[in-house]
């Protein structure tokens, strides 16, 4: 089979041996850019989901909508790589050889221009994973010296110092006394 689409392809003039190469090596491209588009929807599917609801649902009709264009243009570019069609001769009312160039280029550079735009429409659903995270419902932290753990929430204090209200009352640590400061959901016994 090779040997007859090498032999079709030499007969048939340089211009579509070159064709068929260049085919071949975007096709290569394509493939590399379906798996791209695969590990960004495991990805998408492994993320924390800070996004609105619309937009995850977004995300995931671009990502479908990336691999139908991802497909369609490996199908384009593919039957120009491997044309089933290379064992036949083209019939004069198509132009030859000229007009199988000019047909080749046409899907050749579609198929180009749908890979191309299934990046961007991957970088498109991807970019929801930036959104930014809700805050944290608790400003409390847990601040521990030597003598114990202080838990509360953080209030204004001066350069040398971390001022705490717990419970209703002022709590001013001097910060060479202070071993760790970590936020906290709740205080347990503060």
């Amino acid at each position: 089979m090779t040997d007859t689409l090498a032999a079709t392809e030499q007969s048939s003039g340089p211009d579509v041996a070159e064709l068929r190469s260049s085919a071949r090596g975007w096709h290569g491209v394509q493939l590399a850019v379906l798996g791209f588009i695969g590990l960004c929807g495991a990805l998408q599917s492994g993320s924390d989901g800070a996004a609105p609801g619309w937009l995850q649902r977004l995300a995931g009709v671009l990502v479908l909508v990336a691999l139908a264009v991802a497909c369609l243009a490996t199908v384009l570019v593919a039957s120009e790589a491997w044309p089933v069609h290379a064992g036949r001769r083209p019939a004069p009312a198509t132009g030859g050889a000229d007009g199988e160039v000019r047909r080749g280029g046409r899907h050749l550079r579609t198929g180009i221009a749908l890979t191309f735009l299934a990046v961007v429409l991957v970088a498109l659903a991807t970019s929801t994973s930036w959104w930014p995270k809700a805050a944290q419902s608790s400003d409390l932290v847990e601040v521990s010296t030597s003598q114990g753990s202080f838990c509360g929430t953080l209030t204004a204090s001066d350069g040398g110092s971390v001022s705490l209200d717990v419970a209703g009352r002022s709590v001013v640590l001097p910060l060479d006394r202070v071993a760790g400061l970590r936020p906290v959901a709740s205080c347990s016994g503060g």
